[in-house]
């Protein structure tokens, strides 16, 4: 397999993970608002892992949330790696000075993010081992939770730019990439939503770029 296919299997895995989170049982138990893992990942004290986990849906949810965490460390964080890497790896191979920069930065991103979301999901862990969990667990969480999703949005980013710099159709599909990152990005800052609707543009755009690649004839 080249690395395009291997890169859009990647992918296309990751983007069956991601569905499957919203289908574990007890996930949405508690019927608040928003998405039930996101909530949890960006909690700021105690007093808001007590909203999240009210009486009536507590057990139910807790048993819910540990099979997300285990998903996310064993699935989803191993797989959306893969995918970036090798997608990098592929725009790598293409050639340019700047591609060779640039896809060794992304990378080097992409493993600190992977690292980032490792480290928040032990701290989730702990929460939930301990309800409603310290304000010094809480403390770790909160800048690792914003770091990997930054560096995620940044190397989308990066990876839309080197397809700009290609010819034809993929300039269009590199731009739509970029600005679903930018999103993402000032999503995270901003409005929560935009979070996942900037990283759902993004990474479909680039599945499908993958896989457009991935079984194109040669030239």
């Amino acid at each position: 397999m080249t690395i395009w296919r291997w890169a859009a299997l990647a992918g296309l895995v990751a983007l069956a993970i991601s569905f499957g989170f919203g289908q574990i049982p007890g996930i949405h138990a508690c019927g608040l608002p928003g998405d039930a893992i996101l909530n949890f990942e960006f909690v700021k004290a105690p007093s808001e892992v007590a909203i999240l986990f009210p009486d009536h849906c507590r057990a139910e949810h807790v048993v819910a949330q540990r099979h997300g965490l285990w998903l996310d460390a064993l699935g989803f964080i191993p797989t959306y790696t893969s995918f970036l890497i090798l997608s990098l790896i592929g725009l790598r191979t293409e050639g340019g000075t700047a591609a060779l920069r640039i896809t060794g930065i992304g990378i080097g991103l992409t493993l600190v993010a992977a690292l980032c979301d490792q480290f928040e999901g032990l701290q989730l862990f702990r929460i939930l081992d301990d309800l409603p969990g310290t304000q010094s667990t809480i403390d770790l969480l909160i800048p690792a939770v914003r770091i990997k999703f930054g560096l995620l949005a940044l190397v989308i980013m990066l990876v839309g730019w080197l397809h700009v710099q290609r010819s034809g159709w993929r300039k269009p599909a590199g731009a739509v990439i970029m600005i679903g990152g930018l999103w993402s990005l000032v999503g995270l800052f901003t409005h929560r939503d935009w979070l996942l609707q900037g990283s759902a543009v993004a990474w479909l755009i680039l599945i499908l770029t993958n896989i457009i690649l991935a079984i194109r004839k040669p030239a």
